[in-house]
């Protein structure tokens, strides 16, 4: 018996590009429904959203059902417990927010992995699907499955980012709201300074072969991004498409 193929991993060692989308509301089903839509891994937001660990194993369960890759994006970027527990729930993927510093991106690396890469602790079950999965195919697998991605979304990480790209994360991912409110442009997410570090962070994943990742409000947006080279592309969130159809439905009438 092997491990659950992590796919958007795959995809993207072999040159691909993946796209994702979130869940901040603890519902499973949205999970589901985002799979089910094609999105490559599905974005369990613990930092914004009403997500803890009980609601985690749920929407874990709600991709599988999906058949999506999870990847819980983490309250703090100093919390190691926090990244081995979302694993050991299933998750195949952390994102790590605020990562400002090659060490914030060494120590997700060391929550994340077993030895002797990482200092992860003992504890599988989801992931090795209860104990199907033999001990020593387990940890000849498992490193190599997980999905490491950091938000460069501080003027710090784009100034680091250098650095940042050369510690083994697969995907840093460009944090363009939290860059604007950084550069003192709330709201703001084309601005020039964003966009100046947008590039400046991609350019460093190109010359280190780590996949940069950014998000798009549209379909010429995110066409724009893949020809740019990023290779992650996000679009939005399951509540915010809700929104947006109830208005759209609701508008005309006067509503």
């Amino acid at each position: 018996m092997q491990l659950r193929p992590n796919r958007a991993k795959e995809t993207l060692r072999t040159g691909g590009t993946v796209y994702s989308s979130s869940v901040r509301l603890p519902e499973p089903g949205l999970c589901e429904i985002l799979a089910c839509a094609g999105f490559d891994f599905v974005l369990l937001d613990s930092e914004h959203g009403a997500i803890g660990a009980a609601e985690i194993e749920r929407l874990v369960l709600g991709c599988f059902a999906g058949n999506t890759v999870p990847v819980v994006r983490v309250l703090r970027n100093d919390d190691p417990e926090a990244v081995m527990h979302a694993l050991d729930l299933g998750a195949q993927g952390v994102l790590l927010p605020h990562c400002r510093t090659v060490e914030d991106a060494r120590r997700l690396r060391l929550a994340a992995l077993y030895s002797p890469e990482g200092q992860r602790g003992f504890g599988p079950g989801r992931g090795s699907l209860w104990g199907r999965v033999d001990s020593e195919s387990y940890f000849a697998s498992i490193n190599d499955s997980v999905l490491l991605l950091a938000l460069i979304e501080d003027p710090e990480g784009a100034e680091n980012v250098e650095s940042i790209a050369k510690s083994g994360i697969d995907v840093l991912w460009v944090g363009t709201g939290d860059l604007a409110m950084g550069y003192g442009v709330p709201g703001q997410r084309q601005h020039p300074r964003v966009m100046k570090a947008a590039d400046r962070i991609l350019k460093a994943c190109q010359r280190n072969n780590v996949a940069a990742g950014f998000p798009v409000a549209s379909v010429a947006e995110a066409v724009w991004a893949r020809e740019q080279g990023y290779r992650a592309i996000g679009f939005g969130g399951a509540e915010q498409y809700v929104m947006q159809a109830a208005r759209q439905f609701l508008e005309p009438l006067g509503r």
